[in-house]
């Protein structure tokens, strides 16, 4: 499918509010970003996990690239480059699962004297979480401390093994029943004890997982599979991303296709 850009409204809440925006791969993401004056001399956005940490600056109309990140070349833009009515909204073509990230929006009045060709020292005036998400990815959001579920539904109810995995993680294992029975052998340390299956006799191929008193250290894209009776080895059946952010913290804005 060819890329495509997906207009997002600009939102004014407080900076210190996290807006998070969805994207398919293959399309282009605006960021939003809206400074109070209209008077700016500079922009600029950064990925704090990244280094260098660059994937904007832009100074008296010019894309400084000095700095900038070498997988944001030639992929971002801003909205306007006339920064007219404070508006510094980021374009990013053709985003992929590498983008997934928390990227922080900067700006230096027209009324500064800095000369400095880089690098705006002020605090972000926003912060937005881009996450780049398959068509049949699922997201669930929970608040630290709760219990969660993530779903996951098998379409042949004769299964021998159930499998829940983390790739991020070494181990990766979260959960393996096999014959109705949970093997913690090569489980990760994290989920010993946290993980269950709702329904254990998986009947009706219900192999959804129960994942017990979550925190930040659960954020992340789990993959659940079966092994049908005879079968080895099989792909999974279902992506899930958990997110459990700081309460109170996140505005989620979400594209649908």
């Amino acid at each position: 499918m060819a890329p495509f850009l997906l207009l997002l409204i600009l939102l004014t809440e407080a900076a210190s509010d996290l807006i998070e925006v969805t994207v398919q791969p293959g399309d282009d993401a605006i960021l939003p970003c809206q400074a109070a004056g209209s008077s700016i001399r500079a922009a600029e956005w950064t990925r704090p996990d990244l280094e260098p940490e660059y994937v904007l600056f832009y100074r008296d109309g010019h894309q400084d690239t000095t700095y900038q990140h070498p997988s944001f070349k030639d992929r971002v833009e801003l909205v306007d480059r006339d920064l007219k009515d404070g508006d510094v909204s980021l374009i990013l073509k053709n985003v992929s699962s590498i983008d997934n990230g928390t990227y922080e929006c900067r700006v230096e009045p027209a009324a500064s004297r800095r000369r400095k060709r880089s690098i705006i020292d002020s605090e972000p005036i926003r912060i937005i979480r881009l996450q780049v998400t398959e068509p049949d990815m699922i997201v669930v959001t929970v608040h630290p401390g709760d219990d969660v579920i993530l779903p996951c539904q098998a379409d042949d109810s004769s299964i021998s093994v159930v499998k829940w995995r983390r790739a991020d993680l070494t181990p990766y294992n979260i959960l393996y029943c096999s014959d109705g029975h949970l093997d913690p052998t090569y489980q990760h340390s994290d989920f010993k004890d946290r993980v269950e299956l709702v329904d254990r006799d998986l009947k009706d191929g219900n192999v959804s997982l129960i994942l017990k008193y979550v925190s930040s250290i659960d954020n992340g894209t789990y993959e659940c599979g079966v092994e049908p009776a005879g079968i080895i080895n099989s792909e999974p059946i279902r992506t899930v991303r958990l997110q459990v952010p700081d309460p109170g913290e996140v505005v989620s804005l979400r594209e649908f296709f």
